[in-house]
């Protein structure tokens, strides 16, 4: 359903404007400018996931269409690298009726299933959505390969293969790497039938080959990603996931993590607080709950930050805060909170424009704990070890 309406100011069409932008994903704000450290944490804990990716199936579909794109290259049928890049999204979109079709009944994460009920596809396909994570998993065997560039490097490596079969048809030679025109830009998976009878669930011998891609891969060997699956582990929280059999290193780096959650999440509830001005007493309750349970703890924010990249202005943020809270200078900290938020946001600082912005009760800002794709990574996990038979 498309809504409309009529603007008969500049400040009408602002305020409309701005609930519109509330009715979107909470998860993507960002108000107080902590997702440098944030992302950061998950690439150690969870590299090569991201938070648009929905099933551990596309890591093997997007080889398996590359591959029989190639065929297509030596067959004429696929002459550039754009052209290849358009044959490999018009088939992306062909997969999505395939994998509803296919899979049992309930099955979420088909990238394109809600937009398929409208009869129409998604503009941020697969392939991209899961490029980053192929690099980092080791899937795609060059690092700094885009995927425009992979679709060309593609289509030269085939017709260089093409034209040298042709060239050397009826000889016969003692190298075997001959006819080799360089190294594979994926590693060897083929599919088990043909890609109209796919799935969105894993087969084992997928589920093996993406288990051992996450153990062997320099990025992601030891990391909170490795353990989970290694360890057979399908946890329904990021603070439930046990310690026990964890390396010194990664036992670290999620206890920091665990820290910065911890703190920040006061910091996220101190600006609802600033934002609703008075009208939520069961956030200000809330975040005094919070305040007494943190303080009871021993924290060293120093660690934290430091085991990462962290930008100066938010480090000081967070020492600044750290300090009036603990000081319970609460007319300061609120200043702090909203001078923050204007130094990240500018002129769309929400706590600088009340007549602009009106707190919403039913749908707080950033409400929740971070779980630094957790909850993406935990879906991949259980997709791997479901195919394992865990």
């Amino acid at each position: 359903m498309e809504i409309g309406f009529i603007d008969f100011s500049q400040g009408e069409r602002n305020r409309i404007l701005s609930t519109l932008r509330l009715l979107g994903d909470q998860t993507a704000l960002d108000e107080l400018g902590i997702g440098s450290v944030r992302d950061a944490y998950a690439e150690l804990l969870f590299p090569g996931i991201s938070t648009l990716q929905t099933r551990a199936k596309y890591f093997v579909l997007i080889p398996y269409l590359f591959a029989q794109g190639e065929r297509l290259v030596q067959r004429g049928k696929l002459r550039s690298g754009k052209e290849f890049l358009t044959w490999l999204n018009g088939e992306e979109d062909k997969l999505v009726p395939v994998l509803v079709e296919n899979s049992h009944s309930g099955e979420t994460g088909i990238i394109g299933s809600n937009a398929l009920k409208q009869k129409r596809t998604v503009k941020m396909k697969p392939s991209a959505i899961y490029w980053s994570g192929l690099r980092t998993l080791g899937v795609v065997r060059r690092d700094k390969l885009s995927l425009p560039m992979a679709c060309a490097l593609t289509v030269q490596r085939a017709k260089q293969r093409q034209a040298l079969e042709r060239k050397t048809e009826g000889d016969t030679y003692d190298d075997r790497t001959a006819g080799d025109t360089g190294e594979a830009l994926f590693l060897p998976i083929h599919p088990e039938g043909p890609l109209e009878t796919a799935e969105i669930s894993l087969t084992g011998r997928e589920a093996e080959f993406l288990a051992e891609c996450i153990a062997r891969s320099p990025y992601t060997r030891g990391s909170l990603l490795d353990f989970l699956v290694q360890k057979n582990l399908v946890c329904t929280d990021f603070e439930e996931i046990p310690e026990e059999g964890m390396e010194e290193g990664l036992r670290r780096d999620y206890r920091l993590a665990k820290e910065f959650r911890r703190f920040i999440y006061g910091a996220h509830l101190r600006y609802n607080v600033v934002y609703a001005n008075g009208t939520d007493q069961g956030m200000e309750a809330r975040f005094h709950e919070w305040y007494n349970a943190f303080f009871r703890e021993p924290f060293s924010l120093e660690p934290v930050l430091n085991r990462v990249s962290c930008p100066a202005p938010l480090g000081q943020f967070c020492a600044q805060f750290l300090e009036l809270a603990e000081q319970k200078a609460w007319g300061e900290l609120d200043e702090l909170v909203a001078a923050r938020e204007r130094q990240v946001k500018g002129d769309r600082a929400k706590l600088h424009k009340p007549h602009e912005y009106c707190y919403n009760q039913e749908r707080p800002i950033h409400d929740y704990p971070l779980d630094f794709r957790f909850g993406r990574a935990n879906v991949i996990v259980q997709d791997i070890l479901n195919g394992l038979g865990g």
